[in-house]
């Protein structure tokens, strides 16, 4: 892993529909203007949530655990250039924007990100603020899609 001495808003840390794996047009935007620069877990629990508005969709939502082994798991990238118009982008994207009413769906916040070797650092995460009672709970706190099924 590489060491950045970057400032927490300057680093993301994304468990869904932004991981590589997802290829998702979102994901595609924030790797041209960041780079990976690893793998970690934060303390949450995942979900996948479906889509109010199509029922044909669903996508997935971190929310803050007070259990200590409850993981999600992703990448964690260093932002290049001038973060906040990325995240200004990823904040619409995520439903969390100035413009939109409260309460917002996702809401972005500083939390520990504990390294894939170990270290911990602080990072950006989107995290899921709505309610998950239709919502499927994913155990093994990571996301595995193509993206295809989600926003």
């Amino acid at each position: 892993m590489t060491r950045h001495s970057d400032q927490a808003g300057s680093r993301l840390f994304v468990y869904g529909t932004l991981l590589a794996d997802a290829n998702h047009a979102m994901g595609s935007l924030l790797r041209r203007h960041a780079t990976r620069i690893g793998t970690g877990s934060i303390r949450a629990r995942l979900y996948i949530v479906p889509d109010p508005f199509d029922r044909t969709n669903a996508y997935p939502g971190a929310m803050p655990s007070g259990d200590a082994s409850e993981r999600v798991y992703g990448e964690v990238y260093a932002i290049s250039g001038d973060s906040g118009r990325l995240l200004a982008t990823l904040d619409e994207f995520e439903h969390c924007s100035q413009e939109r009413p409260e309460p917002h769906e996702f809401m972005r916040r500083t939390v520990p990100v504990t390294m894939q070797d170990g270290t911990s650092l602080p990072a950006t995460v989107y995290l899921y603020t709505w309610d998950v009672s239709r919502a499927r709970f994913v155990p093994g706190g990571r996301f595995e899609g193509d993206g295809s099924t989600v926003r």
